[in-house]
């Protein structure tokens, strides 16, 4: 529609298999319709939360906790949801109402929490699914006396059977075609594509519908997995530059003071070749800390700049243990700039 969202699926042989989708003021999916002519529809809380699907006539009713499913019941079955603590990945299903008929099962994850098998209390395999890299079921293994049907998939992610889609809090994800039938509600913080459900799904998830995450190493919950030979998924943040030019030297921070006629000397001759269209093929080298970029090498040359107005060229160390300088820590370099003092130039007498 005009705001991107899919109204109309085409499938199968000439496209003849039509669904058909419905959303309210919210962009949020409140009904379809099934080429067969099964109708679903759809109802949420306030908070966007979706509370009450009804297909064909029955309903399910879902609870939450935060941003978590804890428990879905109907006329027929009742379910409530474990998970790690702070985190999106399953412990447990219980399976029945209360503490008398509720019977247990746990879940064994993937890297990425996403289900693979679920067994009984006596470790016997009741459900268990193969996935392909998008989130889609391959083969769905059951087992017991009693077929369960176990709808969590990827993190934050509850199995729709009547649609094939899965409901991912602020939207339905398709793992069909590895994309959302609706744009971002994060706008473009979420990426140039609003569609796009992660970078890499074998090593990112999105919880919530919303921006996808990698989260650093030991935190628990959307784990990245160290891959072969201990490769790491990048996590979108881009590193410092090690060259950056047109810094105005201003911004640059002393750590000792040049003083003397030969520091004059040099000063002056920068200076001459700056007014004359100085090549800056020399950087200044800095490091970093807290926004503020720190002088290593380059005294002179800053001095200068900063009296003709000229902006330069830095070069960033990030490892002062690997730098051959004087300061060998990150505290050397902030004690010494607390303690630098004026620079002691002597000025050229006029004749």
């Amino acid at each position: 529609d005009a705001f991107g969202n899919l109204i109309r699926e085409r499938r199968g042989r000439d496209q003849q298999l039509v669904t058909e989708y419905r959303y309210d003021c919210q962009h949020r999916l409140i009904g379809l319709t099934r080429a067969d002519g099964q109708t679903a529809t759809y109802q949420y809380d306030a908070f966007g939360r979706r509370i009450r699907k009804t297909v064909d006539g029955i309903s399910t009713e879902f609870f939450w906790q935060g941003d978590h499913l804890v428990a879905e019941s109907s006329k027929t079955h009742h379910r409530s949801y474990v998970y790690e603590p702070g985190t999106f990945r399953p412990l447990a299903l219980l399976d029945g109402k209360g503490p008398k008929r509720a019977c247990p099962f746990y879940y064994q994850l993937d890297h990425l929490g996403t289900p693979q098998e679920l067994t009984d209390y006596s470790g016997e395999i009741v459900w268990s699914a193969q996935y392909d890299a998008y989130g889609k079921v391959a083969a769905i293994t059951l087992a017991g006396e009693d077929y369960l049907d176990q709808p969590l998939r990827f993190q934050g992610q509850y199995f729709d059977a009547e649609s094939g889609l899965h409901y991912n809090r602020h939207r339905y994800y398709d793992p069909r075609l590895g994309r959302y039938l609706t744009p971002d509600p994060v706008k473009l913080a979420g990426g140039l594509n609003q569609y796009r459900y992660v970078p890499n799904p074998t090593g990112w998830v999105d919880p919530l519908g919303l921006t996808s995450n990698c989260p650093p190493p030991n935190r628990p919950g959307c784990e990245v997995p160290g891959g072969i030979g201990g490769a790491k998924v990048d996590e979108g943040e881009p590193k410092l530059p090690t060259t950056a030019h047109n810094i105005d030297p201003k911004t640059l921070k002393r750590v000792h003071t040049i003083e003397g006629k030969t520091s004059t000397r040099t000063v002056e001759n920068y200076k001459n070749n700056m007014r004359n269209g100085y090549d800056p093929t020399d950087p200044i080298t800095v490091i970093e800390h807290d926004g503020n970029l720190y002088i290593l090498d380059g005294h002179h040359r800053a001095a200068a700049a900063r009296q003709t107005s000229t902006n330069v060229t830095i070069k960033l160390i990030t490892d002062l243990k690997t730098y051959n300088g004087a300061l060998r820590s990150i505290e050397d370099v902030l004690e010494s700039a607390n303690n630098v003092g004026l620079d002691r130039l002597e000025h050229r007498r006029r004749r």
